[in-house]
């Protein structure tokens, strides 16, 4: 029981004894026990005051522990969404900007955003996915080009209670790279299928023929089997060069640098294609001016040698291909110079490219039209530089600068 309870009970039975043992007091004994009530009602106010100020206290430093920490989670949601890459937008309910980060300004150079409506801004196919957002009021997720970027935009709708609509939020992820990549895979292929078909129709047409003519007549057999063994070739060194493209393009591909003889290697190159130079009437020249073992990846300098020889060769119809090797300190410079066709200024950004060749209409019965990507490969795995100077009929000059390891 509560103790003021207690003392007014009290006090009642002590006022009650008082009148009983002598009323004639009964005005004091009253007026009494009202002071006394009035002493614990004032009490018990007090009491129930305190414990109000007290819950209140209580009920206050909850609230400012819960708003901190409402604040402190906010101001880290702002320091995240603000130095986060992805470019972001939220739109509320009515259509107002409320929020953009710097990544998104950035990305679609559009300032001073924030409390203005979305279609007095946004235009194209931006208004479009916004209207979107608007439409279904649910996640989604789309590919589509903006400013001649691709972005992967998903849509995430904000509802309050889980039922109100509020507004969306908007995250753009460039995928231009990755649609890039797409797009040259699919040319690859379709440059692997036209390269491949031209040495397989040789082989199909001349195996035809020779079905049909038999082995009797032997001129007409040796002519086709030397057709068959060309184009055989000719797709073996295709899938070759494929093979090696693609191992040079993984991410884990590695070097073996050891320390190699650049005078044997030259000359190695120079025997190797010097029959197929006098079948074209050219001369090789080679100069070396390297007095002592270099410390390089072995294979890289030799396909390099040979892929720049072999274009050398296939590009020119008389001349001199001249191969000269110099080193410092640092570097080993590598200069492969004929005096073929030449290329175009406009073509000389173009000749790294998978499949491309200068004129393809003399080039199919020699190349594979990959030579030169792996030799810009290779230069790239050892952190080296590749210079070309061409001029159209006069010749070509290929500069390769590796570093020393």
């Amino acid at each position: 029981m509560n103790k003021n309870y207690q003392k007014v009970i009290f006090s009642f039975v002590v006022v009650c004894i008082l009148l009983f043992w002598n009323s004639r007091y009964a005005f004091l004994y009253i007026i009494g026990f009202m002071l006394a009530m009035l002493y614990i009602l004032y009490d018990t106010n007090t009491s129930y005051l305190q414990q109000i100020d007290f819950y209140r206290r209580e009920k206050e430093n909850e609230i400012r522990e819960v708003e901190g920490e409402k604040d402190f989670n906010h101001k880290i949601l702002n320091s995240l969404i603000k130095t986060m890459n992805l470019p972001m937008i939220f739109v509320n309910k009515e259509g107002t900007i409320i929020f953009t980060n710097q990544s998104f300004r950035d990305a679609f150079n559009i300032k001073h955003l924030r409390g203005k409506y979305y279609k007095d801004i946004f235009k194209g196919q931006l208004l479009n996915i916004v209207d979107q957002s608007y439409i279904f009021e649910r996640k989604f997720s789309t590919v589509t080009a903006i400013n001649e970027r691709y972005y992967q935009i998903e849509t995430t709708p904000v509802f309050r209670d889980k039922i109100v609509f509020d507004g969306s939020i908007i995250l753009f992820t460039d995928v231009s790279q990755v649609k890039e990549i797409e797009k040259m895979q699919k040319q690859f292929f379709s440059d692997i299928s036209h390269e491949l078909k031209t040495p397989m129709s040789a082989i199909i047409g001349s195996v035809e023929i020779l079905q049909k003519e038999g082995v009797q007549n032997k001129e007409t057999f040796n002519e086709f089997m030397g057709i068959l063994l060309k184009e055989s070739y000719r797709m073996q060194n295709i899938i070759e060069d494929i093979l090696e493209l693609s191992r040079l393009e993984q991410p884990q591909v590695s070097l073996s640098p050891r320390l190699i003889d650049i005078n044997s290697l030259v000359k190695d190159t120079v025997e190797l294609f010097e029959p197929l130079a006098k079948d074209k009437h050219l001369s090789l020249f080679y100069q070396t001016k390297v007095s002592r073992e270099l410390m390089l990846d072995y294979t890289t300098v030799k396909t390099i040698l040979n892929n720049l020889v072999s274009n050398a060769i296939k590009y020119s119809k008389s001349g001199v291909i001249s191969i000269k090797i110099y080193s410092d300190e640092k570097n080993l410079t590598i200069k492969v110079q004929d005096e073929g066709v030449g290329i175009s200024k406009d073509d000389i950004p173009l000749i790294f490219d998978r499949f491309f060749q200068v004129d393809r209409s003399r080039s199919k019965k020699l190349g594979t039209g990959l030579g030169l990507s792996i030799v810009k490969r290779m230069v790239e795995l050892n952190n080296g530089t590749i210079e070309v100077e061409s001029n159209p009929g006069i010749g070509s000059v290929f500069t390769i600068t590796l570093p020393i390891l």
